[in-house]
């Protein structure tokens, strides 16, 4: 399962916290509760893909500009009541009113986590095909050497390379090469 985050103001901290007892009982575990848009896109950007649930406007911004930037693996599901729902269009939204069931809840949030995967599996295949034959070839012995040497399994190994690269605000090629040259130096 990818990353569940729930953005609800303070005020509404009840609520948040009821979304998250509930998407925990039916087996989701990567959940993560904040309280602004801010802290919301720091939360996604140190994760690969999931799914956002929020209500319609956060203390620091408004859905639509968090809709704008949203990373392309998360989804956007707004929990609000019936006069903030009811003129919503957004072709890229999902939005339920409250107070909501929890078997819609629930069904929901999975259908939306497995697009989410969906659409991360595809942006990883595009990235893939994008790069250099090089680029690849140094994220592949990058891969192997961290799965040798420090017992990871292939998709932590690339996770890893992944967020290291995100840390350094270097590219993954480049954050491979670093490992391959640190590597060879011990």
């Amino acid at each position: 399962m990818s990353s569940i985050i729930i953005a609800f103001p303070a005020g509404r901290g009840k609520l948040g916290c009821k979304i998250r007892e509930v998407l925990s009982s039916h087996g989701f575990d990567d959940l993560t509760s904040v309280t602004n848009a801010s802290e919301a896109l720091q939360e996604m950007n140190l994760r690969t893909c999931g799914v956002l649930i929020s209500c319609v406007r956060l203390p620091d911004m408004y859905y639509r500009e968090l809709l704008d930037c949203l990373p392309d693996s998360f989804s956007l599901l707004l929990l609000d009541g019936e006069n903030s729902i009811s003129s919503l269009r957004m072709p890229d939204v999902v939005a339920l009113t409250l107070p909501i069931r929890t078997g819609d809840l629930v069904s929901t949030v999975r259908m939306m986590d497995e697009a989410a995967e969906v659409r991360h599996r595809k942006i990883l295949r595009d990235q893939r095909k994008s790069r250099s034959e090089e680029d690849r070839r140094a994220i592949d012995e990058a891969k192997l050497l961290l799965m040798d040497r420090n017992r990871m399994s292939e998709p932590e190994a690339y996770r890893y390379i992944q967020k290291t690269s995100m840390d350094t605000g270097r590219t993954m090629p480049e954050t491979a090469r670093m490992i391959l040259l640190f590597d060879g130096g011990s």
